[in-house]
């Protein structure tokens, strides 16, 4: 289990890869949301949020089928986890702590 915790204009985003499953959570979230693959009742959350929870959040997991296909391919959580690191670099956020349970 590999916990990873991001930052983007003050705010902690933190995501855990446990068994190539992707969670997420931030202070708007109580428990943790599977990202991917993706929740299938992630948009209903989203919705029931009353506007709570931001729906750019919805595309923030979108992926490609070529960004799919990159993390179905991981080996292990280390290997999906440097993935989810440099797209989270690439889209901005800086890397705070990384820990490795």
């Amino acid at each position: 289990m590999i916990k990873l915790v991001f930052t983007i204009n003050r705010e902690t985003l933190q995501f855990l890869v446990k068994d190539k499953n992707v969670y997420y959570t931030d202070r708007k979230w109580k428990n943790w949301v599977q990202c991917i693959p993706k929740d299938p009742t992630l948009i209903k959350k989203i919705l029931m949020s009353r506007n709570k929870i931001p729906l750019t959040l919805v595309r923030l997991f979108d992926l490609s089928e070529k960004e799919q296909a990159e993390y179905d391919n991981a080996k292990d959580d280390d290997a999906l986890s440097s993935i989810i690191i440099r797209d989270a670099k690439l889209r901005g956020l800086l890397l705070v702590r990384k820990e490795v349970e």
